[in-house]
């Protein structure tokens, strides 16, 4: 039975390649991961931004690109949690995110 099924198999494979349908299937494996990693919100960029045009040197303008930056890393953290087991075990709720200091206040 083995032999008959190796001789099918045999047969068969020289119509398609296995070269081929590996190499295409790790493209489209890489492809996928590459756009998930592109796709993820990196907050640096953003931050280049606010600094860039958020002017001033005085008391106010540093504590409005702090504020700002502040709720880039806490809208980054919520998108991680609802993606990441490890970040939603990290921060399981709102109260957590508080407790460590990234939200002043909880939101309802």
């Amino acid at each position: 039975m083995f032999e008959k099924l190796s001789m099918y198999c045999d047969k068969y494979a020289e119509q398609i390649p296995v070269t081929f349908v590996l190499g295409f299937y790790v493209t489209l494996v890489v492809n996928r991961w590459w756009n998930q990693f592109v796709n993820l919100p990196w907050p640096d960029r953003l931050m280049f931004h606010i600094s860039s045009c958020v002017q001033g040197k005085d008391e106010y303008g540093r504590l409005l690109r702090r504020t700002m930056v502040r709720y880039v890393n806490l809208t980054s953290l919520l998108i991680f949690r609802s993606v990441s087991t490890a970040v939603c075990k990290r921060f399981p709720t709102m109260d957590h995110v508080v407790e460590a200091g990234v939200c002043s206040a909880k939101f309802d």
